[in-house]
């Protein structure tokens, strides 16, 4: 008799937990972000391990915020779900297995620098947590707010400036202050219309949204130079590209008025091979769009598609090669330690990144492949930010040319292995 109660107590500790694998691991929204946030905690950890404490801080805070995305796109969809209003429970369990997995992501970390004695990234790691909750808090408050989950990410390089301008008490009473507020909006969730759009929107366009240009003849001439690569995503690529160099610009400005130290070179670098996976992103979610571009009079067969995907490819890596090439130089005028052999291992980097990155997302045939893949930004991630701190402490940059070499050898070989993985098993599947 005495075990009912105990298998009693058990049968409503789990209650909540119920289905929780099928709800966060097989929903492609959620699944991306905390994917990625996942691989961030094994990479922050290694990287714990070896000492390398000065990456740490931006490997971890890019997982809080991915984790943050990845509850956000959660509960976007528990309010576009008409369903969720009558399933008695089902709401509250979603925002108590919310709760649990921002807890664990936090907790984590936490526990992982005062066990190697990394005190100084706990302050960065606040300022991370307050990112993604205020981005919690503007989904729950307006659902076309998700549209700029790419700003998470480029929030990110900025928290180590502000971490040393910030005290860690005044981070954490901010993040108090933002878990009330989204406590407040979780008690008063409804069915959004809005919220379906945005689902819908999200799952095409790569998870960010991009203002488009119309009526403008080079636009055109310049998208056409991408396809077919491009045929998936449509004109927000385009549009990515376009925004890039005007953001970097505007960075620069920024740094120069105001005297900050804006990494606004690496963050370019950084989003080039984001831009990478989502292009096989959108493939992988747009994969029935496949016959339609097979049946366009401009291939010779299935082996004439993928070798123009395959030029294509090529043609962009060149584009924003040059294009972080040009922000470097530029960017070189107002900081003279940026030198040419730093320049041209970032050119390299980018070449390298860009080129694994489209290699193994041409292989990925559904979304946990396409998650995996992510383990490349942050590879280039690491290295780049690596070499950036060499630069600073006026080390030699030698090595990290040196290590660009085989990398780049790799691409080329990445993107082989691509052409030859993509469409394997014809086009009526991804």
């Amino acid at each position: 008799m005495s075990a009912l109660p105990t298998q009693g107590l058990q049968a409503a500790w789990r209650k909540p937990y119920q289905g929780m694998l099928r709800l966060w691991l097989y929903d492609l929204g959620s699944i991306s972000f905390l994917g990625t946030s996942l691989l961030g905690l094994v990479l922050g950890l290694a990287l714990l391990i070896s000492g390398k404490t000065d990456v740490v801080s931006l490997v971890f805070a890019m997982s809080t915020v991915s984790a943050a995305a990845g509850i956000a796109w959660q509960l976007n969809r528990l309010v576009a779900t008409e369903t969720s209003q009558l399933i008695p429970g089902y709401q509250a369990n979603v925002l108590q297995q919310a709760l649990t997995i921002a807890l664990a992501v936090i907790g984590f970390q936490v526990l992982a620098c005062v066990i190697f004695s990394a005190y100084e990234v706990i302050a960065q790691l606040w300022l991370a947590v307050a990112v993604g909750l205020g981005f919690v808090w503007l989904c729950l408050w307006r659902s076309h707010y998700f549209h700029l989950s790419f700003a998470l990410f480029i929030a990110v390089p900025f928290l180590d400036e502000l971490s040393s301008r910030l005290s860690l008490w005044a981070s954490v009473i901010i993040v108090a202050m933002l878990f009330y507020r989204v406590v407040g909006l979780c008690r008063q969730l409804r069915w959004n219309s809005d919220a379906r759009v945005v689902y819908l929107n999200a799952v095409q366009m790569g998870w960010m949204w991009l203002p488009s240009i119309k009526g403008v003849a080079w636009v055109g001439k310049f998208e056409r130079l991408f396809h077919p690569m491009n045929f998936f995503i449509g004109p927000v690529l385009t549009m990515m590209m376009l925004t890039l160099p005007v953001i970097a610009i505007g960075l620069m400005l920024i740094s120069w008025l105001f005297d900050f130290n804006l990494p606004t070179v690496f963050l370019i670098a950084q989003f080039s091979v984001i831009s990478c996976a989502i292009i096989h992103w959108s493939r992988i979610q747009r994969w029935r769009a496949t016959e339609s571009l097979f049946l366009l009079p401009c291939y010779s067969g299935l082996s004439g598609m993928k070798e123009a995907f395959y030029r294509s490819q090529y043609r962009f890596i060149g584009v924003m090669v040059l294009m972080v090439t040009a922000i470097g130089v530029l960017k070189s005028l107002f900081e003279p330690q940026l030198s040419l052999i730093f320049l041209v291992h970032l050119s390299l980097s980018t070449f390298w990144g860009c080129a694994i990155m489209l290699g193994t997302g041409a292989a990925s045939r559904n979304s946990h492949h396409a998650t995996a893949a992510m383990l490349v930004v942050f590879v280039h991630s690491i290295i780049v930010s690596m070499s950036f701190a060499a630069l600073r402490d006026g080390d030699s940059i030698t090595p990290w040319l040196l290590l660009d070499i085989p990398l780049t050898v790799i691409g080329v070989l990445a993107l082989r292995w691509g052409k030859r993985q993509l469409w394997k098993h014809g086009i009526t599947a991804p």
